[in-house]
């Protein structure tokens, strides 16, 4: 259902607890755009930038996810929309000003890898990743 950088790490077992309770939910007959709206806004030490669109956190990305699975479900591309309206229907753009871009890369508040979601550590003055080799210095 969801699937963050390598196998194990907090970030995984997070993920995957997130999708077997949206899955129960579902099955439960809960309306999916409850869940979404759960999800939705969250946000966590590290926020991030996807394709133009801000992500808070990973429960925010997984809520943005069904989100637009739900769109495209409830409205089909025909064959008549150009790509443009397709883009402009499906995606909502928020400022990209760089200043907002910058990552936060403090040991105090990083818990996982920015590049592959596994767990990280402080070690000689660096923030490291261990599964991927990211690596941030001081």
């Amino acid at each position: 259902f969801t699937t963050i950088g390598k196998a194990g790490g907090n970030a995984a077992a997070q993920s995957e607890a997130i999708s077997r309770l949206i899955s129960l939910a579902l099955r439960s007959g809960i309306d999916p755009k409850d869940v979404v709206n759960q999800l939705k806004g969250i946000s966590g030490p590290n926020p991030t930038w996807e394709n133009g669109q801000l992500i808070l956190s990973t429960p925010d990305a997984i809520g943005k996810a069904l989100e637009s699975y739900l769109f495209d479900f409830e409205h089909p591309v025909t064959a008549e929309d150009t790509p443009e309206e397709v883009a402009k229907t499906r995606f909502t753009m928020v400022d990209s000003s760089p200043s907002q871009q910058t990552p936060n890369y403090s040991a105090r508040t990083m818990t996982t890898c920015p590049d592959c979601g596994s767990d990280i550590f402080h070690e000689n003055g660096c923030v490291t990743c261990p599964s991927c080799g990211f690596s941030k210095c001081d």
